[in-house]
């Protein structure tokens, strides 16, 4: 029972700050200097567009420069269809959370879900949706409320098709319990699924790994050791490379990319491109050849956006993109040609 109470502490970490604790560090002011909006900074131009989010409210940066694309009305977690050409995105309130569709625009298309409710113990969050490859089905993380504890959230991967028309959806994960749940879903072409899944060892310590996993209530496997607390997956739009935030037992986690091998649900050598720093979040840029993530430029600073290239190289230099930004280190940077 104290290890239950322990881990349903860590939930409400989880829920507050994002899935780890090098995100959270993000949110400190301590030594921070004074925040721009992101349409008040340029940087380099590069291929495509790039959607960030910050402090509710969704940016494009297209040409060096960003541009806002929504009020700041709790929006975050945006993704891409396919095509690039429509966004889904969590929409966060004070006790509940819902899936919208976006116009690239930014204007509103559709609600997909519709988790509020009069009674607070009867509200469901939804976070971190993801198109299917095909873009006829987003998945995203739930909260299918235990009958027995209607305030354990543990979340779990659920799948419904994109016409909010449509109301089926499918369970595909089952969490353990009091970790805070299953996130981080990327749908692959083979109809298989990888993810990042919780556990809680002995010791009352929380550890995370890239699981895969076939069909939906499959039994899975993991893709990562739980003593290297690997969450984050970014997949190349190939499905060939992997990349991921691991701890491996240090104070700072390392950007990781690595081949995946979806024949043997297999990852292959890990190739470090940043090394012991507050990293998080990665995307892949279309081609593959380039990773975009969320990291301070200054200790104790908000999260800028950065980027690495994915060669196979000794020490690859990361570069900082536009300047005097907070972000939102949740929300991963969603790179669309």
């Amino acid at each position: 029972m104290k290890r239950a109470f322990i881990s349903a502490g860590l939930v409400v970490g989880m829920l507050a700050f994002g899935v780890g604790v090098y995100q959270a560090a993000g949110f400190l002011k301590a030594g921070r200097a004074h925040v721009q909006k992101p349409n008040q900074t340029t940087g380099p131009s590069l291929q495509g567009s790039i959607y960030v989010v910050q402090a509710g409210a969704i940016y494009r940066y297209q040409h060096g420069t960003f541009a806002q694309i929504t009020s700041e009305a709790g929006w975050m977690q945006p993704a891409a269809d396919p095509q690039g050409g429509q966004l889904v995105a969590v929409r966060r309130q004070a006790n509940e959370s819902d899936l919208f569709l976006l116009e690239r625009s930014g204007r509103v298309d559709a609600q997909l879900t519709h988790n509020g409710s009069s009674a607070i113990e009867l509200n469901h969050w939804t976070f971190y949706p993801r198109f299917s490859p095909d873009g006829s089905r987003v998945f995203y993380a739930y909260d299918a409320k235990d009958p027995y504890n209607s305030f354990r959230v543990d979340l779990a991967i659920f799948a419904s098709p994109a016409d909010p028309a449509a109301t089926r959806s499918v369970q595909w994960t089952y969490p353990n319990q009091y970790t805070g749940g299953d996130v981080n879903p990327i749908p692959l072409r083979s109809s298989g699924l990888i993810y990042t899944k919780f556990s809680i060892d002995d010791q009352s310590k929380v550890h995370s790994q890239i699981w895969y996993q076939a069909r939906p209530g499959g039994p899975g496997v993991a893709l990562t050791d739980s003593a290297a607390d690997c969450p984050q997956p970014a997949l190349s739009a190939d499905e060939h490379l992997l990349a991921m935030v691991c701890m491996n037992g240090a104070r700072a986690p390392d950007l990781v990319a690595a081949t995946f091998f979806p024949a043997t649900f297999s990852l292959g050598a890990p190739n470090i491109l940043v090394k012991g720093q507050l990293v998080g979040s990665p995307s892949f840029a279309p081609d593959g050849k380039t990773l975009a993530y969320l990291g301070p430029g200054t200790s104790g600073g908000g999260f800028q956006l950065w980027t690495v290239p994915v060669a196979q190289s000794t020490a690859p230099t990361p570069r900082q993109i536009g300047s005097g930004l907070d972000l939102d280190a949740t929300s991963a940077p969603v790179w669309v040609s």
